[in-house]
């Protein structure tokens, strides 16, 4: 059947060129070359020049309205079933799994939609905003960019509410939450030559209503957005080289120390414990980014050989993320297949990056979506496992099984296969109910001409919300009776539950940001608690690397490993915020000659200035001072008197390791009679040990 069907949509392909209404199926069919990122240096190109960034773009459709698409999409899907008697996106080809829910999960009836899920976010509230491209405009309108259809779904109930974006289109935007809960876009599609604009827009989740942010610098399109420990929001890539920073005030600095990423393909990045980006993907590269002040971005390694272009990843334990599938190379022998291969990138020790390999999935898979689950696992979904024939959209090469990734062991398993097929466009969240919900797919020139477009949604029952018992019951599931509305870095807070005592895990799991794969909202936190009777005393994370401030489910997990119903409550931004000034009773601060980032740099006191330089992260957990990326260092462990202070590579030693003192001191924990001190009051003055004696060059706040 596979090879009558591919004879088929060959045969309507051609017949779809020549008689088809195809001049709306790319810009360049207008006669518009799409714009490519402009390349800035030699590490620009490496970055920018894999792959076909001219043909995906065309792919895109982002100037073409949603009905022409739709009715397009609708007669081939019809021309095509006629002759195979198979709706095109209906899986064909299931895995072999157990009949047991509890050990394979399952699916839900479909869904339908009156909006793609191209773009998704979960809301505080438990709700989710979607979004897809242009609305329902007259074919004879095209060009259309003023519009963006959007809506709220409840997944309680499957209802919804449009909230249709007016004035722009917000298609290939980036986007992702702020600390209130809002969501951030920035950029979208401007015409029909597929530019990037420079707006960003802000989704209040309790009104449901738009508002129109400040401009940035540069137009994007494809980029991504992350959210950072203090708060504010980091945008990348999308075509300018130069990152941006949206503040917590609303206005937008360039980060001109980062001008390493322009691509026009979602990048991977996450918060990280030592509270700088990391930046892994889709390219091998791998970098940190400090965005303190105008930025800094250094390399820290390659995270393997594979451009991992249209795979995923999940950010699944503090520091630690999983990057899966993705790329097109020859793998077992086989040409022009996404790879089966994963890589773990390890920040927990807030050190250089480390890199090791993983297990494989079944098959290789891009076009995916790595979805963490309640328990702290990765479920991967959908994809397409060749790329012979397009590296978007194959519906007779269609991964539609589910496979759950365990920490612990590294493997993955097999699980219950969807009934439709997700790909290109298509997305995957986790519910506060401990489902995942998928849906989307299509929306692009391949997907037109093969009939492909997934105007629905399907939800997932992972195989834990099941009885173990065989019957396919649903599980016994522990229950949060009360948690706080809001909790801090670093405190303590109460959680009561019935099954207190059987409660093995407590967790906090970000809200989704998904779009083609890349989900920068979710990671998984997981807390240190004890149990008391019907109370479980939490604490909250370490600091905003581990968890910016924002919205989270709260999580328990009982003995067998069954999550709760999650109760979504507010991570506040950690006292005196991380990336501050350490400053002295005379006025000067902690400063890092000329922001060097060369290790044994010696540290002066200086005017307070706002600048990275001065930009000190204290972190709890090790007790070190960072800034520009190293530590603050007592040379060889000497600790005497007069001894002066150096930045070196973070090591958790001795020499990197301080006391923070309710008398406005600061002492090395190895030598508590020795403080940090300004050799004088002047400008460019040494920091140094002192013999404690209470005097003002010994005195700090931070």
């Amino acid at each position: 059947m596979g090879t009558r069907l591919g004879f088929v949509l060959t045969a309507l392909f051609s017949a779809f060129v020549l008689f088809g209404t195809s001049a709306v199926d790319s810009a360049t069919a207008n006669g518009r070359t799409p714009v490519r990122a402009p390349v800035h240096d030699h590490a620009q190109a490496q970055l920018d020049d894999h792959g076909d960034e001219r043909a995906h773009m065309a792919e895109d459709l982002a100037g073409t309205p949603m009905t022409v698409i739709e009715q397009q999409t609708a007669a081939n899907a019809a021309r095509i079933q006629k002759v195979t008697g198979v709706r095109p996106g209906t899986a064909r080809l299931k895995a072999s799994v157990a009949a047991d829910p509890g050990l394979s999960g399952s699916w839900s009836p479909v869904v339908s939609t009156p909006v793609v899920p191209v773009f998704d976010a979960v809301l505080p509230n438990g709700k989710v905003l979607i979004w897809d491209s242009v609305g329902d405009n007259a074919a004879e309108s095209y060009p259309v960019h003023d519009f963006t259809r959007a809506m709220v779904w409840n997944p309680a109930d499957d209802s919804y509410k449009r909230v249709d974006l007016q004035g722009s289109n917000i298609f290939c935007a980036g986007f992702a939450h702020l600390a209130d809960g809002n969501i951030l876009v920035a950029g979208g599609n401007a015409d029909a030559a597929l530019d990037g604009t420079v707006q960003t827009h802000v989704f209040d989740w309790q009104t449901e209503t738009w508002t129109r942010g400040n401009d940035m610098a540069a137009a994007r399109w494809y980029p991504s957005v992350a959210e950072t420990a203090n708060g504010e929001e980091v945008i990348v890539g999308g075509g300018p080289a130069t990152a941006e920073v949206y503040q917590a005030n609303g206005t937008i600095r360039a980060l001109t120390g980062f001008t390493k990423y322009g691509g026009r393909a979602y990048p991977f990045m996450g918060s990280r414990p030592d509270t700088q980006l990391g930046l892994f993907g889709p390219y091998t590269a791998a970098y940190t980014v400090n965005t303190s002040g105008n930025g800094v971005i250094t390399a820290t390694g390659t995270r393997d050989a594979i451009h991992r272009d249209y795979g995923s990843f999940a950010t699944y334990d503090i520091g630690k993320s999983v990057v899966v599938g993705g790329g097109t190379i020859t793998e077992g022998g086989v040409p022009k297949v996404p790879t089966r291969t994963a890589v773990i990138v390890n920040n927990s020790a807030g050190l250089t990056p480390a890199f090791a390999a993983t297990g494989s999935l079944s098959t290789g898979r891009r076009q995916l979506n790595a979805t963490l689950l309640a328990d702290g696992s990765v479920l991967a979904t959908g994809g397409l496992t060749s790329s012979a024939t397009s590296s978007l959209v194959d519906l007779n090469n269609a991964a539609t099984s589910a496979e759950r990734w365990d920490p612990a062991t590294g493997q993955w398993t097999v699980l219950a296969s969807a009934t439709r097929i997700r790909q290109y466009h298509s997305t995957a969240l986790l519910l506060p109910d401990g489902r995942v919900m998928t849906g989307g797919g299509g929306v692009c020139g391949v997907c037109m001409t093969v009939g492909y477009l997934e105007k629905n949604i399907e939800y997932f029952t992972p195989p834990y919300l099941y009885a173990k018992d065989g019957s396919g019951g649903p599980a016994a599931r522990p229950a949060i009776s009360t948690a706080p509305a809001t909790v801090g870095i670093g405190g303590s807070f109460a959680v009561t539950s019935p099954e207190a005592a059987d409660i093995r895990k407590v967790a906090l799991v970000g809200l989704a940001d998904v779009t083609h794969g890349v989900n920068q909202g979710q990671r998984y936190v997981p807390l240190k608690f004890t149990a008391s009777g019907t109370t479980l005393t939490v604490t909250g994370p370490q600091n905003g690397g581990v968890a910016p401030p924002g919205y989270y489910m709260l999580f328990i997990l009982d003995a067998a490993g069954v999550p709760s119903i999650a109760k979504i409550i507010q991570v506040a931004k950690g006292p005196n915020p991380l990336a501050s000034p350490v400053k002295n009773s005379t006025g000067r601060c902690v400063d890092v000659p000329s922001s060097a980032l060369a290790i044994k740099t010696y540290l002066q006191a200086y005017t307070c200035n706002a600048t990275k330089a001065q930009a000190l992260t204290r972190l709890p957990d090790d007790k070190s001072q960072r800034v520009l990326g190293n530590c603050l260092d007592v040379p060889s462990r000497n600790f005497v008197a007069g001894q002066r202070i150096w930045t070196y590579t973070c090591n958790n030693t001795p020499a990197q390791t301080w006391q923070f003192g309710t008398d406005a001191t600061i002492r090395p924990a190895a030598s508590t009679g020795l403080c940090l001190a300004a050799a004088s009051s002047a400008n460019n003055a040494a920091i140094q040990l002192a013999t404690c004696s209470g005097a003002a060059l010994q005195k700090w706040t931070w």
